[in-house]
Order: structure tokens, then sequence, then C-alpha cells
């Protein structure tokens, strides 16, 4: 026995009517849904035209091997270069380990920690004589090295030679920059220790054309005082050979035979005023 009420046709149509109610709130969130996203997209356009994204270099590992430049005679240049077949570069920490092996006798080396804009932390040589010098980076306190262009590269000193099959083992943190390119705070940051780093080179430059024009006003006081000197012996001999002309004199005029041809001269004199 079927105890359901009869549906009647209103309430059918009251049904259909709550139906197409909620169709019509499901449309209308559906298009404010699609509009966000529209929205969204519109956004993602404008922050990628404002901030176009490069290419990474970090993910080509070339960039990121370590490289030892040595002089054979004949200066650093790039036929001249050892790379290191242990080479290890830990991701996570971004330390790096790496032992190279001088095929030839060197007369002067230089390393590369990479190809890119870094920081260098904790550089460390297997032999305690070599000293590192940054050559285009600015120096951070405990030992660490700022990198702001490409290229970075250290010259390496403390001993006058470096002999062929010499093995040099290097530890070392590399940071690239470029990892942080795109934060505000960094660029930020990044545009003051530049800036800093342009007066400072500006400063140094000043100073060497100070010391320079410094060097110059001494060698030329060097070279007054010397002709001082000069003129002083000179004078110094004049007054010696005038003295000895005096004393000369002196002697003639004292000696007896001036004394006595006294009244020669005196009739010489006197001839010659008549004539």
């Amino acid at each position: 026995m079927n105890n359901d009420a009869p549906v009647t046709t209103a309430a059918l149509q009251g049904r259909i009517a709550d139906l197409e109610q909620q169709l019509k709130l499901s449309d209308e969130g559906v298009s404010r849904l699609a509009q966000r996203c529209l929205d969204l997209e519109k956004e993602v356009q404008s922050y990628l035209a404002a901030h176009p994204q490069s290419e990474k270099h970090t993910d080509s590992p070339a960039l990121l091997q370590p490289t030892i430049y040595f002089d054979a005679g004949f200066g650093f240049s790039e036929k001249d270069t050892l790379t290191a077949p242990d080479y290890e570069l830990d991701e996570l920490t971004g330390a790096v380990t790496a032992t190279f092996e001088l095929p030839v006798t060197a007369q002067g080396l230089r390393f590369d920690p990479g190809e890119l804009p870094c920081c260098v932390t904790g550089l460390s040589f297997s032999d305690d004589r070599i000293l590192c010098r940054p050559v285009n980076g600015v120096c951070l306190p405990e030992e660490n090295t700022l990198f702001l262009g490409d290229d970075p590269n250290y010259q390496l000193d403390g001993l006058s030679h470096y002999p062929a099959g010499m093995k040099l083992g290097v530890t070392y943190g590399y940071f690239p920059l470029e990892e942080l390119a795109d934060e505000p705070l960094f660029r930020t940051v990044l545009e003051g220790i530049q800036q800093f780093q342009k007066t400072k080179d500006s400063e140094v430059q000043h100073i060497q054309q100070l010391n320079e024009t410094i060097t110059a006003q001494q060698q030329a006081v060097a070279a007054l005082q010397q002709e001082i000197a000069q003129l002083r012996q000179k004078n110094a001999e004049s007054e010696a050979r005038c003295q000895a002309y005096e004393t000369s004199l002196e002697g003639v005029l004292n000696s007896s035979s001036w004394k006595l041809t006294l009244p020669l001269r005196r009739l010489l004199g006197l001839f010659r005023r008549k004539n």
C-alpha cells in the first residue's frame, strides 16, 4: 500500500522553480569564478611583463664548476686551465670540494670558483702556504667574499713557483646570487653594495692619483735640491779660486821682485802718459 501523498502540479512547479533558482545561482558562481580566474591571469601576465624571467644560468653545470688558471710563462689564458675530475657540489649546503693536479711547472695560479656572481665562504686550500686574494670581489667579515660581476676569481700567492704534478685541494661554500635576483630586498641591498663598491673604487683611484702627484712633486723637489747642491758646489769652487787668486796676488805684491821693480814701473807710467 502506497502512503505517499500525491504530487500536485503546484508542488512540481515549485520544485522546478527551486531548481531553476539554484541553477541560476550556480551559473552566477561559475561566472564569478571564471572572471576571477581571468583577473588572476591578467595579474600574472602583468607581473611577468614587468619582471621578465631570464633563463637561470645555475642550470648549466659548466658555469658552476671551479677552474684553475696556470701561468706557464706566457700569462693566464683560456688554453692553460684545469678542471677537477673529482669536483663535488652539495646543492643543499653549497659546499664544494675539488682537487687539481698541475700538468707543468707554473709561475702563478688563478682560481675561479665559478662563472656567476656569487658569495664564496670558507675558502681553504690544502697547501697552507698558499694565500688567496680576491681580484674583483668585495671582502666580507670572516674571510668571505662577495662577487658582484661575472668571472669571479682569486689571485693565489705564497709560492715562487708551482711544480708539475703538484696536487692542490680546495674547499669552499658557493652561493650564486642569481637565486635571489628576484627578491626586492636583496636587489636593494645588492644595489647599495654595488654603489658602495663604486665609491670605494673611485676613492682608491683618487688616492692613487694623489700618491702619483705626491711622487712627482717629491721627484721635482729632489731634482731642485740636486740642482741647488750643484750650484753651491760651483759657488764654493768659485770662491776657492777667488781666494787662491787673492792669495797669489798678495804674494806677488809682497814679493821682493815687485818691490825692486817699483821705480821702473813708475818710470814706465810717466813715459806712457807723455806719449
